[in-house]
This record gives structure tokens, C-alpha cells and sequence, in this order.
């Protein structure tokens, strides 16, 4: 079973820096707004998953690999960290209330959905 989170965690990573080298060209922000998006899209999708009641295998591959590959918690608190040390302490307040409070409330309305 090993397999399916390695593959799916190559595919979620892969979608991650095609999705971050979009939004940065696009918006070519100095504040870390892909990494938001896109683990705001992944809780979001993790809560709908998890509501999908799925098996142990498509979990293992769509949750854990591709939704696990995809969203980045280190880098999250890596730019916390680097808005405070650049003393963008609002920036900074804001960037982890969206990220905690938001993923959080995403996470529940995927969930929601799916049991719908």
C-alpha cells in the first residue's frame, strides 16, 4: 500500500509547484499567497474526502499522497516565520488566521458537503 501514497504524494507535489510558479506569475505577490490558496484547497479537500467515507486504499492515495504532497505545513510556518522576522507583523497575524481559522473552517465545509 506503500505505492499509493508515494504516488499520489508525487502527483500532489507536482500540482503544488505548477499551481505555486501560476499564482506567483500571475499575481507576482511579495506575500505568501500560493501557499495559502493552496492549502486552503487542500483542507477543503481533505474534509470532503474524509466525508466520502472512502476505503483504506483510495484514502491512502487521494488523502494522504496526493492531498498530503500537495499542501505544505512547513513552508506555511516557514513564511510565518519570515513575515515576523521582516517585522510584517499584521501580514503576518493575517496570513495565519487565514491559514489555521480558514483551513479549519474549509476543512469542515468539504466535510459537510460530502455528506450531503
Amino acid at each position: 500500500m506503500i505505492y499509493l501514497i508515494g504516488t499520489g504524494a508525487a502527483i500532489g507535489s507536482l500540482l503544488r509547484f505548477e499551481l505555486t510558479n501560476l499564482i506567483k506569475a500571475k499575481f507576482g505577490v511579495n506575500w505568501p499567497l500560493a501557499t495559502l490558496i493552496i492549502n486552503l484547497v487542500g483542507a477543503f479537500g481533505l474534509g470532503w474526502l474524509f466525508g466520502m467515507q472512502l476505503s483504506t486504499q483510495w484514502w491512502l492515495f487521494l488523502g494522504t499522497g496526493i492531498v498530503g504532497g500537495f499542501t505544505t505545513f512547513s513552508t506555511l510556518n516557514s513564511e510565518l516565520v519570515g513575515l515576523f522576522n521582516d517585522h510584517r507583523m499584521r501580514e503576518g497575524i493575517a496570513y495565519f488566521g487565514l491559514s489555521y481559522l480558514g483551513g479549519f473552517i474549509l476543512l469542515l465545509l468539504g466535510y459537510w458537503i460530502a455528506g450531503r
